[in-house]
């Protein structure tokens, strides 16, 4: 049996596809699309936006309001041959209220994105970005 916590999922659009690791917390109004997947013990704040192509590992947090994006250049295209650009936020990140991530971007090991970010490129592991764009901080 799991051990997730999702808040007021009557508040929340998160598909039944979607794959969730055990301890994970998801709090109210979080939208998370079929080709999404979390793992274990993190924490996804209210108002988050995760669609297909997303990938989250261990013991990440993810602040309230965030997106995470799935396309780079977007244009209404047909979803037959549309295909999500993968992102990947690798385990102990921690990703500030607000931030925006773009498509096929890849957040390192405890890296840290601060609130209100707008990453448009790789963010090292162990290291701290923030602003708009996004740029690392001393």
């Amino acid at each position: 049996m799991s051990s997730n916590k999702i808040w007021h999922a009557h508040l929340s659009n998160i598909s039944k596809k979607a794959k969730i690791g055990d301890g994970t917390v998801i709090h109210a109004g979080v939208h998370m699309h079929d080709e999404v997947i979390i793992g274990k013990n993190c924490q996804i704040e209210a108002g988050a936006m995760l669609f297909n192509g997303v990938t989250i590992e261990d013991d990440v947090f993810i602040g309230p309001g965030v997106i995470i994006t799935n396309d780079p250049k977007p244009k209404s295209v047909s979803r037959e041959t549309w295909k999500p650009t993968p992102t990947l936020i690798k385990q102990g990140a921690m990703i500030g209220a607000g931030a925006m991530i773009r498509a096929g971007v890849v957040i390192g090991e405890d890296a840290v994105v601060g609130m209100g970010s707008v990453v448009l490129c790789d963010v090292p592991s162990g290291e701290m970005w923030a602003g708009n764009p996004a740029h690392k901080k001393k």
